[in-house]
């Protein structure tokens, strides 16, 4: 399996599409749960992306004895923005997960799915002041400021209302250089840079602040980052911090919100070890700090991505120069091109032979965002092809490019409910003409 030139781990398919797992190869076809890859497309066309109830659900349990086996208090915090399909977010909330979310729209989703206010931690480099009211006046379990206006802003809405309102304080702790995450690069939008200072100003503002009590620090540097190591050196950053702000102010912050950038379940457990080991060894460096601490983290990717499957059809076959290629219909409508994203391809029906094979969609436009290859027997017009690790950051940053965002169904055993319907063109037609 080869993405942007790279092999993705073999291990890692291995595992996914084990032989009693809810995705798997059998018969020379793929399932998902006890349907027939073949049975969804006859009835659904595609493309169509597919979760597997089966494989969300211990994706979540694997969190949550993550979180049970580590020695310090974890509370798990969904990062919305994955996804935003309700019947997938249910599963989540049923679990008893709780939420983070990065924008007043996600805010609102997340009480319209039914998660209480005190569940909801609300992230975000910049917030309407509407949106920072309504979040306080609710009483949200947690909001991590990110700039000197919103803590002022924040410090006389607290005075107006005569409430005391709890924030947490985004910091870049930016440890060495090999170590830095791609979300906090010195100078960054989010937060407040430790090695300049400003961290420490913005800790001496809430501080000093009339309204304001400073309950968590926050820091999220990575993305999709599979080493344990990297994590534990950025959970070291943190609680240096932590403890040379606590001695110099004389005060006590209960919480640490380490934020997400774990990656998905079935490539970290091929990288060395189950999301158990990964915190138990990321969470080292808390032993550092003194008395009873409540740990955050805020997986997004981990839970959902490896339980979705985008199936696709192969709408032309051709050679150009040395490359073989199969043009698929699935496009920016439903697999968003991202860097950091970490699709896999194989035909849904196994087909022996060692023909390279390059993966693109239908759009004109130079960009792939599926930029796959996979090895096969002959390929023809009309086959389907299968996307792995289709379930985060694709439904929820989709757009209707080409094509509109096609179906999504949630498949429990031999079953399935739909997620989200394709719009017909006449509901296009309306919502691009402004009419009601």
């Amino acid at each position: 399996m080869m993405r942007d030139g790279h092999r993705l781990p073999s291990s890692a398919m291995r595992r996914l599409l084990s032989r009693n797992g809810p995705l798997r190869t059998e018969g020379g076809q793929l399932w998902i749960e006890a349907l027939p890859s073949r049975k969804l497309v006859e009835r659904l066309g595609t493309p169509v992306l597919v979760y597997s109830s089966a494989r969300l659900r211990d994706n979540i349990e694997q969190a949550i004895g993550a979180a049970r086996a580590c020695p310090f208090p974890i509370r798990i915090h969904y990062a919305l923005k994955a996804c935003y399909l309700v019947g997938v977010v249910g599963l989540v909330r049923e679990a008893g997960l709780n939420v983070e979310v990065m924008s007043e729209f996600e805010y609102l989703l997340a009480r319209r799915i039914g998660f209480a206010p005190d569940q909801v931690i609300v992230n975000g480099p910049a917030k309407r002041p509407e949106f920072l009211e309504r979040v306080v006046t609710d009483g949200v379990a947690l909001m991590n400021v990110e700039s000197l206006p919103e803590i002022a802003f924040l410090d006389a809405l607290g005075q107006r209302l005569g409430k005391a309102i709890q924030v947490g304080l985004r910091i870049n702790p930016l440890p060495s250089r090999h170590l830095r995450g791609p979300f906090a690069p010195p100078g960054s939008k989010f937060g407040f840079d430790v090695p300049t200072g400003e961290a420490a100003e913005a800790v001496r503002r809430i501080v000093r602040s009339r309204a304001l009590s400073l309950r968590a620090v926050h820091c999220h540097s990575y993305t999709r980052q599979y080493s344990p190591e990297a994590h534990r050196a950025h959970v070291a950053s943190v609680v240096k911090f932590i403890r040379q702000v606590e001695r110099k102010l004389g005060i006590r912050i209960p919480v640490l919100d380490l934020g997400g950038g774990f990656g998905s379940r079935s490539i970290m457990e091929a990288n060395g070890g189950p999301l158990r080991s990964f915190i138990a060894k990321m969470t080292e460096p808390l032993a550092g700090l003194s008395g009873d601490r409540e740990i955050v983290i805020e997986p997004g990717r981990y839970l959902v991505n490896d339980a979705a499957v985008c199936l696709t059809t192969v709408l032309s076959c051709k050679r150009n120069g040395r490359r073989r290629w199969v043009l698929v219909d699935a496009g920016r409508n439903i697999l968003p091109p991202r860097k950091n994203a970490e699709y896999a391809v194989i035909p849904c029906e196994v087909r022996p032979g060692r023909t390279l094979y390059h993966v693109g969609d239908f759009l004109c436009m130079p960009s792939e965002p599926i930029p796959l290859s996979f090895v096969s027997g002959p390929i023809e017009l009309g086959d389907r092809l299968a996307v792995f690790n289709a379930g985060a950051y694709t439904f929820s940053m989709a757009q209707s490019f080409g094509e509109p965002i096609p179906n999504a169904i949630l498949v429990e055993k031999a079953e399935w409910t739909w997620l989200y319907r394709k719009k017909p063109i006449e509901e296009q037609w309306k919502s691009l003409s402004g009419q009601t």
